[in-house]
């Protein structure tokens, strides 16, 4: 089916080497307009009776509910149509990647992933839901400096990740150009353009090492690597950028940088003591070895809830190389204990081995 029987093109969103992608509205808008005259001049008709002119009035005031609903921005889509076969270099491969991606997005419901609203009965196009506010590179100021602002924004997004893996699929695109702002300011993932199926057999692949994802977001332990050794980790990697993003209102990390001074939280908001806590999560993902990283999108929501709890509760971060004196005495000192993985704090008072 021709995208053209139900959706206008109103504005041109950009594109890449696979297809287009247009800003749309539903035909239905139209019929709902081109029927307003007739319930207008029915209105007006002093002919008619008090009980048709009542039901006509009730029918405008319908009909004017739902332009509103139509004409609001939740009721536009965003098309994404392939290149005809003669503008596209390899329309096989790219025919086989919107397949992917469509597959994808009809499989995994959360949220926070962009979801399909049309498609082409060929698979040869689809809409999408259309967010007026952007992309989250465009929209970064909004969460610079903000830790808890960036967190309860960002744990969602890594929530849907999990989604994502448990299916059994691997994005391999994460980026801020690639997330979407909604009208609850909720950030929504998208463009699984580069999605591929990571089963035992490989089957969903067609291509081997091209495209394995963006270079400035990608980590380089999967550089040059088959695309079948790629894992959840690389999804990971990437999500941790993002957040590093999102805290430092910049749109480039280098590498896996982010302790460095051009790049450290830490000395971009001095005054900001729980931003050790960021650079504590970044450690665990934005890694420069694939084994370094942290196991799963679950375990990075833990990291992420513990990080919420310490911020909300105004807890003290203790730094061990300062002498932090007892509440209580004033005169014992805290000192760090290491027992079995648990940090256990005591009041050591002055010349005395054991815990006050």
């Amino acid at each position: 089916m021709d995208y053209n029987e139900r959706w206008d093109i109103t504005d041109d969103l950009g594109g890449g080497g696979q297809g287009k992608v247009y800003k749309v509205a539903n035909k239905n808008r139209d019929n709902i307009l081109s029927s307003l005259p007739n319930i207008i001049e029915s209105i007006s008709d002093r002919g008619s009776g008090n009980d048709r002119r009542v039901m006509n009035s009730q029918r405008f005031r319908d009909l004017i509910i739902n332009i509103i609903e139509n004409e609001s921005p939740e009721k536009y889509g965003a098309l994404k149509v392939l290149h005809q076969p003669d503008d596209t270099r390899d329309f096989a491969n790219a025919e086989e990647r919107l397949r992917r991606e469509i597959e994808a997005m009809r499989n995994l419901d959360h949220p926070n992933l962009l979801k399909i609203v049309d498609v082409d009965d060929d698979l040869m196009w689809y809409v999408s839901e259309y967010h007026s506010l952007g992309t989250l590179d465009k929209n970064l100021d909004t969460y610079k400096g903000d830790i808890m602002k960036s967190l309860k924004s960002f744990r969602p997004l890594v929530e849907s990740l999990a989604k994502i893996h448990s299916e059994g699929y691997i994005h391999r695109d994460i980026k801020p150009m690639n997330i979407f702002i909604n009208l609850q300011n909720h950030l929504v993932l998208g463009d699984f353009g580069l999605v591929y199926f990571a089963d035992e057999e490989h089957t969903r692949i067609s291509d081997t090492y091209q495209n394995v994802g963006s270079r400035d977001w990608m980590p380089l332990w999967a550089q040059g690597v088959r695309i079948e050794e790629i894992d959840s980790k690389f999804d990971l990697f990437c999500l941790g950028k993002v957040l590093w993003s999102m805290v430092s209102g910049e749109p480039f990390l280098r590498a896996w940088y982010f302790e460095r001074e051009e790049f450290n939280l830490e000395i971009k908001f001095p005054e900001n003591r729980f931003m050790k806590l960021i650079n504590d999560l970044l450690s665990k993902c934005v890694v420069e070895n694939q084994e370094d990283c942290i196991l799963n999108a679950d375990s990075l929501v833990e990291e992420i809830l513990k990080i919420e709890s310490i911020i909300n509760n105004k807890s003290y971060l203790i730094d061990q190389t300062a002498d932090l004196y007892c509440t209580v005495c004033g005169l014992g000192k805290y000192r760090c204990i290491v027992d079995r993985d648990a940090i256990i704090l005591g009041a050591v008072l002055d010349n005395r081995e054991r815990l006050s």
